[in-house]
C-alpha cells in the first residue's frame, strides 16, 4: 500500500507539473503573437517535454537510487535511444537561436526534414519525452539486464522445438 501512496503522489504531482506547463506554454503563445519573437516559446516547446519525460522517470529512479541499485550507465541505450532524440530537440531549434554562423546555408535535408518533423510540435513533443525518459533510464540498474534475460527466453524456446 506504500508503494501504491508513493506513485499516487507522484501521478498527482506530475499532472500538476504539466496543468502549470501547459498554462505556460500558451501564455508564451500569445506573447508570441503579439511580440513576434518565436524564441522564448520554440525553446519552451522543446525544453517542457524533456522535462516532463524526467519526472516520469524519476520515480522508479529515486526508488532505485534509494535501495542503491545503480551501478553504471547503459551507453548503448542513451546513444541509440536518447541521443537520436536530442538530435531532433536540437534540429528544431537551431534556426531560432543567434549562432556566429547565422547565414550559413543549412544543408538540402535540413529543409525536408523541418518541413516534415517541425511543421507542428508533435515531434519535439515525442522527442523530448523520449529523451527524458532515455536519460534517467540509461543509468543501469542492478538487476537482470536484457541480455540475460533474451538468452533465458531463447534457451526456453530451444528447449521445446522439435531437433530433426
Amino acid at each position: 500500500m506504500k508503494r501504491f501512496f508513493y506513485y499516487f503522489i507522484w501521478s498527482i504531482a506530475i499532472a500538476f507539473i504539466v496543468y502549470l506547463g501547459l498554462q505556460l506554454q500558451e501564455l508564451l503563445k500569445e506573447r508570441m503573437q503579439t511580440t513576434f519573437n518565436l524564441i522564448p516559446y520554440w525553446l519552451y516547446v522543446a525544453i517542457f517535454p524533456f522535462v516532463v519525460g524526467l519526472l516520469l522517470r524519476t520515480p522508479k529512479f529515486m526508488l532505485e537510487r534509494k535501495e542503491k541499485r545503480i551501478g553504471g550507465f547503459d551507453w548503448s541505450k542513451f546513444l541509440g535511444v536518447g541521443l537520436p532524440s536530442l538530435l531532433i530537440l536540437v534540429l528544431s531549434v537551431i534556426p531560432f537561436l543567434p549562432l556566429p554562423f547565422e547565414n550559413m546555408p543549412y544543408p538540402e535535408f535540413y529543409n525536408q526534414i523541418s518541413l516534415i518533423l517541425f511543421s507542428s510540435t508533435t515531434a519535439q513533443t515525442i522527442a523530448g519525452l523520449v529523451f527524458g525518459y532515455t536519460l534517467l533510464d540509461s543509468f543501469k540498474s542492478e538487476e537482470r539486464g536484457f541480455q540475460e534475460s533474451t538468452s533465458d527466453l531463447f534457451n526456453a524456446v530451444m528447449k521445446f522445438t522439435p531437433k530433426g
